[in-house]
């Protein structure tokens, strides 16, 4: 079950940190200064959740392939959210 919950976890910070950043709401956030501030305290968190558990629990252990890929994925995902948080493009 924590093996469930872990990867899910790993599966699901990518999108929901990346929908967080998507232009609509980063226009509609930043009118709103309180909302701008918890979306982006929002995405850290789940990047850098998603970062650790992925690297600690599936990328730097005795695991297949297919599991190992996900959780680069996930990895990857998190960055480029993280990335197009900070470093946007005005």
């Amino acid at each position: 079950m924590l093996v469930v919950i872990l990867f899910s976890i790993v599966i699901f910070t990518g999108p929901v940190s990346y929908l967080l950043t998507s232009k609509p709401l980063w226009d509609y956030s930043k009118s709103r200064k309180a909302l701008w501030i918890f979306r982006r305290v929002l995405v850290s968190i789940f990047s850098i959740i998603g970062i650790a558990i992925s690297l600690r629990g599936f990328v730097f252990t005795e695991i297949p392939a297919g599991p190992k890929i996900v959780a680069l994925a996930g990895v990857a995902l998190n960055v480029f959210a993280l990335k197009r948080e900070y470093f946007r493009e005005k």
